[in-house]
């Protein structure tokens, strides 16, 4: 009886406890049921939430942009700005950058368009004038810039239509970082707002700024520039320049952002020597802003020297050089005569005198063939073999005719027309009066040697002039024992090609 006592003791609790881990696994199972229900209806809300804003978006902009083909002065009397605002909100809470590019570019396309119209309700910055959106323009404005940015960084410049895609991201940039294209600003009732709305898109060009701004604009431009076949045209490299120097300008050329505009954009290989060739407008707008002038003086602190060395190390503060280069060519008329000598001289120099570090005496398995600097010590990325071409060319233009001419010829013909100030004769020390013969020979000979050296005039070595020869003389110098690939070609141009102007000028100094 005791041991079937036992027994049914057992199977009851085994029973109580098989009929509790039932209920436990049912209630387990529900609740898992009821989470895959709560997460599957969320999604099935999240779709229908993104096909009713992406619905309401395609219905709005297509009339938009179908009419827009046949008559553009109406486009703007189509929508309002406010209701096109709110939806591009709505746009943005769900949007996907690989799904939406279509439609971000109907947006891009409609705001820059309303910026050239003169109602409050149509333009795009009729919304900033409405204080209940104000702070929110604002941060939804910094939020689409940024997102053209996104765009342009995987954009391929060699492909037509994502260059279509460029130009339009280029041009909704250009829209908001000035108030150029805002019809608003020019009617008579907002000119009190103009130096308000200048400030906004400097504080627009800030955030951007800090979120990589110049990163983005570089590697655009590499990938535009440093090819075989230059995939940047006209518009596209005038308005990446452009972008670039709105920031200097309206920071009124700070320390921080030169040194950023020194170190990603100006660093970019061969950039000058292509702005020249395919964009004179950029050219014009670095003559205007005087921006070799500044770049220079920024340059010959040793302090900014060393920063913007060390960043870029020896391939790009090759690639500087030859930018600054060609700036000094092109600029040699319109500069600052003190641009050049001593600044331009010394920056030179210092850049070659840091370079050598890098060139090494022999090949070894740490080094690298340069084509300009012969052995090297520090590898190559994708974009420098194929600008190697064009870089050279920049930088055989410090030992041209021109740059010579600027450089010596002119300080040497200044040196003549001037005259000597300091003169000095060799010293003639005084001998006394012997009866021998031998004495009566030395002094004639020293007689003789008075007069002829009485016509001649001598400069010091310590004066001012002969300093200024020797500084440009000892650039040269450093080139020659920097550049070694490049060694025949400065001398054959400095010995062989040059002015025979400078030569006279030369040969009458000494």
């Amino acid at each position: 009886m005791f041991s079937k006592t036992i027994t049914s003791k057992d199977s009851f609790l085994e029973q109580t406890k098989a009929a509790r881990e039932e209920r436990a696994l049912e209630k387990k199972r529900e609740q898992s049921a009821i989470k895959i229900q709560s997460m599957i209806r969320g999604w099935l809300a999240k779709q229908r939430f993104n096909k009713i804003i992406l619905y309401d978006f395609d219905q709005l902009l297509p009339e938009y942009a179908s009419q827009g083909s046949q008559d553009e002065p109406q486009q703007p009397e189509l929508i309002q700005a406010l209701d096109v605002f709110r939806l591009a909100c709505r746009l943005f809470l769900v949007f996907k950058q690989q799904r939406d590019k279509k439609r971000f570019e109907k947006l891009c396309k409609y705001i820059v368009q309303s910026l050239h119209s003169e109602s409050v309700k149509i333009s795009y910055v009729g919304v900033f004038l409405n204080k209940e959106y104000s702070f929110r323009w604002i941060a939804h404005i910094k939020d689409l810039l940024y997102k053209c940015c996104q765009y342009l960084e995987e954009l391929k410049p060699e492909s037509p239509l994502d260059m279509q895609s460029i130009l339009i991201h280029l041009h909704t940039l250009l829209a908001f970082t000035a108030t150029n294209t805002w019809a608003l600003t020019r009617l008579k009732n907002f000119e009190k707002l103009r130096g308000g709305m200048t400030q906004l898109c400097a504080n627009v060009m800030g955030s951007l700024f800090h979120r990589g701004y110049y990163l983005t604009l570089k590697s655009l431009l590499l990938r535009g520039l440093c090819r075989e076949k230059v995939a940047l045209k006209n518009i596209a490299l005038t308005a990446i320049v452009t972008l670039a120097l709105r920031p200097l300008v309206s920071a009124q050329f700070s320390e921080k952002l030169l040194t950023m505009y020194i170190i990603q954009i100006l660093s970019v290989p061969t950039l000058v020597f292509h702005m020249q060739q395919i964009s004179p407008e950029s050219m014009a707008a670095f003559r205007t802003h005087s921006m070799f002038d500044k770049c220079i003086e920024f340059l010959s602190a040793d302090q900014n020297m060393r920063i913007v060395f060390n960043t870029l190390e020896g391939n790009y503060a090759l690639c500087l050089l030859a930018n600054l280069t060609q700036l000094a060519y092109t600029e040699r008329d319109y500069a600052q005569p003190s641009t050049y000598y001593p600044t331009f001289v010394l920056v030179v120099s210092r850049f070659l005198d840091s370079c050598q570090q890098y060139v090494v005496c022999k090949k070894s398995n740490l080094s690298k063939w340069h084509p300009i600097l012969g052995w090297f010590s520090q590898s190559f990325d994708m974009y420098l073999p194929l600008a190697m071409g064009n870089l050279r060319t920049q930088l055989s233009l410090l030992w041209g005719v021109p740059m010579l001419k600027k450089l010596l010829g002119v300080p040497l013909k200044e040196m003549l027309e001037a005259g000597v100030s300091d003169e000095a004769g060799p010293s003639n020390p005084s001998t006394p009066l012997q009866s021998n013969p031998a004495s009566f020979i030395r002094r004639a000979i020293e007689a003789r040697t008075n007069r002829s050296n009485s016509n001649k005039n001598f400069r010091k070595l310590g004066s001012p002039d002969c300093t200024k020869i020797a500084l440009i003389c000892s650039m040269y110098h450093t080139a020659l024992h920097t550049m070694t690939q490049v060694k025949l070609d400065i001398l054959t141009v400095i010995f062989c090609i040059c002015d025979h102007r400078l030569y006279r000028n030369i040969h009458k100094t000494l």
